[in-house]
């Protein structure tokens, strides 16, 4: 960690997103701001894959280029070495000496470059603005009109569609404008023509076309040290205003996001010592990633909310606990409030899923708003754990009745007259269009009310049983009573669903057990609601485990914590070990490819194939809790914190040293741990333990 910034720099991948923290889907639709060669650009509405939608109506940015090489390949060692979602630093080597860019947003309309580089015959600053004509088959739009005014350059839509104001702080600078991509990639390669007009350019598209617009400024020989500035309006007289702000700002905004930089990785765990350097690098990407998740109130969410993803943020209950698990990891106090905000400003007790507007968006096919069920995201599970991380009785009295709401809810709405439990649909579960709840005819809405799922009642008995706990906690001893029986009840049908041999999902219509075989059926023993016969009957399954077939955070989850509940520890190393390390692997790569997802950010799930769906997702961050909760075993239960040391083999090798920083009530705590031959030496804060692998021992620890 370097004391000048608090940011962990390191050589990281030059590929990622810049936050727009104040992006939403419905109110306040800012785009995504995603790398792109030495440089960035918005994506409007969002990146056009997954959540981002089929098409984009415009993409802009900028990019630097020295001597003409313009594209990573061309550019030799690129890479990254701050890369947090504030602010992303590039570097890169060239024949007449390196080249530093580091870029920023001023707001959510102004990119921000810093440029400092030595070059042998010119550096150019290319910005570039793509439209899709009438992609919001909306009317008025033409084409793409560009032009050179005093120190600015313009590219703006007519006759309708945003302006784009170009500044670039060295006065001798000399531009020109195409209409043509492959003309600017020569003009950047090659350098500018000797004639060439201030404008206007125009590009004239049909309906569904799409226009082009790139402005190539260059400068020449020698050393250089310049700002870059792209602001974006509504008009150019709009973008011209809060290019001028900007000017002003931009020192101020780069110290303040800087700082936000060093609050946050002044708490925030760090891996330091022998661990692979993509596993070093690949926690950062992730808590980088869970920092874009939070969002400040706006519309009907009045607290910080959790997004879920960047693209398109909506707030999804399941989403938004496996969210705080991870960033209480960093920040258990903003944890709690991000799971408090969830349900304090739910426009129901179920939480349905919601957008900023109010509005929801997981409707089923028979007209029921859903929220995900109380197994998705395991929300007691993790809100037990921030409890113990962080006691703050003043949440827990605030966030109580709001559990105890969604609970009744649940049992007043989603219970059988028999007493079963079940889903409106499979979205509600969590696990859309799954094959455990028959034919769907009607898509992940189709109603499914008639299947008893295994997880859901597993999480109601487990989710009783912690608010029994935090009704003692809090004095509520009239309450306990009532959690306890329901806990029991629950309980003792979780075991009903166990045929002998498996725990099956039952069909209400038939009274028969559903032969669909599941991970998330495994539910109860990673609960700890199973009893010997269940923990030894799932045995084998547990062992024969392949972890290239786990991809979803969910399903990793799962299977972990049912291999530690059955005491097979080798395999919960071994599946959690494959699966940081694939993921981590993605993130951290050097070269984009378009078959894949861009490095440098948490992605939705972790195929092998590396096309992990939605960029910018918060539960792709799992590492988090696979590295810091499940290999390194850590876990702050008061004022004591408890290791269970648990390494994958290839890992375990004598006489290295994995070292790990975390936080403790807010001060740092030093973690080593030290393979032996036999075991693991583990040291916190100075004092020593020697353990066996898995083997759990806790350190006293001042408040």
């Amino acid at each position: 960690m370097t004391p000048d910034t608090g940011f962990p720099v390191d050589d990281y991948t030059p590929h990622g997103y810049l936050d727009v923290p104040e992006h939403t889907r419905r109110l306040t639709p800012y785009g995504v701001v995603r790398s792109h060669d030495l440089g960035f650009r918005w994506h409007f509405p969002a990146y056009a894959r997954a959540y981002g939608g089929r098409s984009e109506v415009y993409r802009a940015g900028l990019r630097i280029a020295a001597d003409g090489a313009l594209h990573g390949a061309d550019l030799d060692g690129l890479g990254a070495p701050y890369h947090s979602k504030n602010l992303v630093a590039f570097r890169a080597e060239r024949p007449a000496g390196p080249i530093a860019a580091e870029f920023h947003l001023v707001g959510p309309d102004v990119l921000a470059a810093r440029v400092r580089a030595r070059v042998a015959d010119r550096l150019s600053v290319r910005a570039d603005y793509t439209r899709q004509i009438g992609a919001d088959r909306s009317w008025g739009e033409s084409g793409l009109v560009g032009r050179r005014t005093g120190d600015t350059v313009l590219l703006q839509g007519f006759e309708d569609g945003e302006a784009f104001v170009l500044w670039v702080s060295e006065p001798d600078a000399v531009a020109a404008l195409t209409t043509d991509a492959a003309t600017a990639d020569g003009w950047t390669r090659d350098g500018l023509p000797e004639a060439h007009g201030a404008g206007p350019v125009t590009a004239l598209g049909e309906q569904g076309q799409r226009v082009d617009l790139a402005a190539v400024v260059q400068l020449g020989a020698g050393e250089h040290d310049l700002t870059v500035l792209l602001a974006r309006g509504r008009t150019e007289n709009e973008a011209r205003s809060r290019l001028a702000e900007a000017r002003d700002r931009r020192p101020a905004v780069h110290a303040a996001l800087t700082l936000a930089d060093r609050a946050f990785w002044s708490g925030a765990p760090l891996l330091s010592g022998d661990w692979p350097a993509h596993w070093r690098r690949g926690l950062v990407y992730d808590l980088e990633t869970l920092r874009m998740m939070v969002k400040p109130p706006v519309g009907v969410y009045t607290m910080a909310w959790d997004a879920m993803q960047i693209q398109a943020p909506r707030v999804v209950l399941g989403e938004a606990a496996i969210d705080a698990l991870l960033l209480g990891y960093a920040d258990p106090a903003l944890a709690q409030r991000l799971l408090l905000g969830t349900f304090a400003d739910a426009s129901e007790p179920h939480v349905p899923c919601s957008r900023e507007d109010g509005s929801h968006n997981m409707v089923s096919a028979d007209g029921s708003a859903c929220g995900t069920g109380p197994q998705w995201g395991w929300p007691w599970l993790v809100l037990r754990r921030l409890w113990d991380a962080h006691p703050d009785r003043d949440w827990l009295e605030r966030i109580y009745p709001l559990l105890a709401g969604y609970l009744d809810w649940w049992l007043e709405h989603r219970r059988d007259p028999e007493g079963w439990l079940g889903h409106a649909c499979s979205w509600e579960s969590g696990q859309d269009l799954s094959p455990r709840f028959g034919a769907q005819p009607l898509g992940g809405g189709h109603p499914t009310y008639h299947i008893r799922p295994v997880d859901l009642h597993a999480a109601v008995a487990h989710a009783a049983g912690v608010m029994a706990d935090f009704a003692r906690v809090l004095g509520r001893e009239r309450d306990v009573p009532g959690w306890v029986t329901l806990a029991r009840d629950y309980g003792e049908r979780t075991a009903r669903l166990f045929t002998g041999a498996r725990y099956a999902d039952t069909d209400g219509r038939t009274g028969e057990p559903t032969e669909v075989e599941d991970v998330m059926l495994w539910s109860p023993l990673a609960l700890g609601l199973a009893g010997a016969e269940q923990t030894d009957a799932l045995r084998e399954a547990i062992r024969a485990v392949d972890p290239a077939d786990l991809v979803w955070p969910m399903f990793v989850w799962t299977v972990v914590d049912a291999a530690l509940g059955a005491g097979e520890h080798e395999v919960a190393a071994a599946v959690a070990g494959a699966v940081v390390d694939r993921a981590y692997r993605f993130w951290d790569a050097r070269e984009a490819d378009d078959e894949r997802t861009l490095p440098g950010i948490a992605c939705e799930y972790w195929p092998p194939s590396g096309r992990c769906g939605g960029e910018g997702y918060g539960w792709g961050a799992f590492g988090v809790h696979l590295l810091l909760g499940v290999l390194v075993g850590a876990r702050s239960v008061g004022d004591r914190l408890l290791v269970r040391p648990n390494l994958p083999a290839d890992l375990r090798v004598p006489g290295r040293t994995y070292r790990v920083r975390l936080a403790h009530r807010g001060r740092p705590v030093e973690l080593t741990l030290r393979p032996r031959a036999d075991g693991v030496d583990v040291t916190v804060d100075g004092r020593t333990a020697a353990l066996g692998w898995a083997e759990e021992h806790g350190w006293e620890l001042a408040s």
